[in-house]
């Protein structure tokens, strides 16, 4: 079973997937103020010891891991192209928008790319109008979901005076009622994400 954990106090967050033959997928997210990269074999000590810091319970797991293949880093921030149709030309998947893996959107937005704009194409006779209308509808749920993401960013990851005073606030709260996280990375970018659901999620309400 995949498992990943958020150190909030840290703004870390550990990941393990397993694959076959017992080895496993790790991945570490870190803020890049922690003024170190993880990058390169050498550097694997550096990432057990600090995934073992944020999430104590990998103590006995990591004890004995040895690396298969290569341990790189990258920025997660999110990208997009407003509009990603001119010309006969349309963006899809990270060429029209990057999301923060982390919070693992980049495939569920490509493959909902990939039907949007058949839809429009197999809907709209004019082609030039069928792919203005995927770029309206793409915009449209790729920045649901990044506002959805966002919010958790602030009170799942965030390292400021600000949001530890809402973690103090919201995640008491969370922990007697999870429905209070936004659900749009699971459940689709349908679900609301107005001001009523940040405010229930910050714990303002």
């Amino acid at each position: 079973m995949a498992a990943f954990v958020f150190n909030s106090d840290a703004g870390t967050l550990t990941g393990t997937i397993p694959q076959a033959k017992g080895y496993v997928r790790a991945y570490f997210v870190y803020p890049t103020a922690s003024g170190y990269r993880m990058q390169g074999q050498d550097r694997l000590p550096h990432l057990l010891a600090e995934s073992v810091k944020s999430s104590p319970f990998l103590s006995e797991a990591y004890a004995k891991a040895r690396d298969i293949g290569p341990l790189a880093s990258f920025d997660t921030n999110d990208a997009w192209v407003d509009h990603p149709y001119k010309g006969g030309v349309a963006l899809i998947g990270d060429a029209a928008a990057t999301s923060d893996p982390s919070f693992g959107q980049g495939m569920s937005l490509t493959a909902r790319d990939v039907r949007v704009l058949r839809d429009s194409l197999l809907g709209i006779s004019d082609w030039d109008r069928a792919g203005h209308a995927y770029a309206v509808e793409h915009d449209s749920y790729f920045h649901r979901c990044h506002k959805a993401v966002q919010m958790l960013r602030t009170v799942f990851q965030e390292q400021s005076p600000e949001a530890a005073l809402i973690r103090q606030r919201a995640l008491p709260l969370i922990q007697e009622d999870p429905t209070r996280v936004p659900d749009h990375l699971m459940g689709g970018p349908e679900l609301p994400i107005d001001d009523s659901v940040r405010a229930r999620f910050f714990g303002e309400t």
